[in-house]
């Protein structure tokens, strides 16, 4: 009896671990599945490494970005288009993260979990995207011929208008993309790029002022054209006088900063790089931003001086760095970012649409949130006069590198329930954010507004 006891006992741990088994792999090929299928050596949907299945990409204006009929990818008729919108749209290759080529194939194709890859009439699916082929466009063009990214979404919603990454190329004829114009092509700059972030960094410091400063608002700076902060000057780009914190946002004051970070200290400063997302990846329907980085654990005086100006070994990611704009614009928290809007069958049948957007993790108190709408809207009517007409919230930020002209960016959003905007520019090796990133997210902000009238 006591053998047949054992026996049935280990019989029933064996089937327990079969169950368990079993849920792990089934929960695994629902999760992974559509990617698993749509690997290159699957000969039911690639001959001879070239997609076969059929599939339609539009934007959220119905313009065709890609087309796959018979074997043959069709994208985009503009070729200007099809550059401003590679990197969502992605290459044949599967060489860009972003792309839905790569991040949807398996909904762009047909799959699904009960047919797979079967389908009588060889008709894959149109995945219909959030971001607007004219926004898109006007935000290519406006980059002109630096690199850079810009990133354009509604943060009452999450959806994603303008995702533009420069440099570039026309998947439909393209180039030799061994040239050094092309380096880093693949690279989708805003989920992907990591930038020293210049003064723009100064809205995180501001938060952390705001919140632990409890006299914040009687400080008062010195600024003669810089500052000595431990054994060495500051430097900044104006002589400012004796200003408060206010003026000192508003002028983007190196000497008054570099004061406050120290007041501050590398706790609280690390604190509030981490609410911030600094050093956090965030997922965009199954793409993940990069990690940026904020490390001030060797730092002096001087050091932290200029890791709170946004400087020293600062870098920032601009998709997470959206997101904690639009977290300001929307009292504390934003709502996950997303770019595809829904893919339906060649039937007309809904295989996913997005709903709803759950809110990030609160990156600040509303308060925190609104005292800083109101600095970054004195930024705007104070030193950002070409949006006049607009309520603009916005920061300016030069990047400082070494034997480099600067990155410039620039970032904010529009205080506006009819027209609820967040947006970040970067345009490399730019100089002022005030002379280049500026003029590109007017003419992408113009381009927005057309849709919400």
């Amino acid at each position: 009896m006591k053998r047949i006891g054992i026996r049935a006992t280990s019989l029933v741990m064996v089937i327990i671990l079969f169950l368990v088994g079993m849920a792990v792999f089934f929960v695994d090929y629902g999760r992974n599945a559509s990617t698993w299928v749509a690997y290159p050596y699957n000969l039911n949907i690639y001959s001879k490494g070239v997609l076969t299945r059929s599939g339609t990409i539009r934007s959220s204006d119905g313009s065709t970005l890609l087309n796959i009929s018979g074997g043959v990818t069709y994208y985009a008729d503009d070729a200007t288009l099809r550059r401003a919108t590679l990197h969502a749209v992605g290459d044949t290759g599967d060489n860009i993260a972003t792309g839905i080529l790569r991040s949807y194939k398996g909904q762009l194709i047909g799959y699904d979990l009960v047919n797979g890859v079967y389908n009588p009439f060889d008709r894959g699916n149109t995945v219909t995207l959030t971001i607007d082929a004219d926004v898109n466009l006007a935000a290519y063009n406006a980059l002109g011929s630096y690199n850079g990214t810009v990133g354009v979404y509604n943060y009452k919603t999450g959806q994603v208008l303008c995702m533009v990454s420069k440099p570039t190329f026309d998947p439909g004829n393209p180039p030799d993309l061994t040239s050094d114009a092309y380096d880093s092509v693949y690279v989708n700059r805003l989920f992907s790029g990591l930038y020293t972030p210049g003064s723009v960094f100064k809205v995180i410091t501001t938060a952390a002022a705001i919140d632990t400063i409890p006299n914040l608002d009687a400080m008062e700076f010195t600024c003669e054209g810089g500052a000595m902060i431990g054994d060495e000057w500051v430097a900044c780009q104006g002589y400012h006088g004796t200003i408060d914190i206010h003026e000192a946002f508003a002028v983007s004051c190196n000497a008054a900063y570099g004061v406050l970070a120290n007041e501050l200290g590398a706790d609280v400063l690390t604190q509030y790089a981490e609410a911030a997302g600094v050093g956090e990846q965030f997922q965009v329907q199954g793409v993940y931003s990069a990690k940026g980085n904020f490390d001030v654990t060797k730092a002096d005086e001087n050091d932290l001086a200029w890791a709170g100006i946004g400087q020293y070994t600062d870098v920032v990611n601009p998709m997470q760095f959206l997101i904690y704009i639009g977290a300001i614009a929307n009292g504390g928290r934003s709502p996950t970012p997303y770019y595809v809007r829904n893919v339906v069958t060649s039937y007309g049948l809904p295989t996913y649409m997005h709903i709803f957007s759950a809110p990030q993790k609160s990156m600040m108190s509303e308060e925190t949130a609104n005292t800083l709408q109101d600095m970054m809207r004195n930024n705007a009517l104070t030193a950002y006069t070409s949006f006049a007409g607009w309520e603009l919230c916005a920061k300016t930020g030069t990047a400082q590198l070494d034997n480099a002209e600067p990155h410039s960016w620039f970032v904010g959003f529009l205080d506006d329930a009819d027209m609820p905007l967040a947006f970040v520019v970067v345009v490399e090796n730019g100089g002022f954010g005030s002379s280049t990133a500026i003029p590109v997210a007017r003419a992408v902000l113009e381009a927005a507004a057309s849709l919400y009238q």
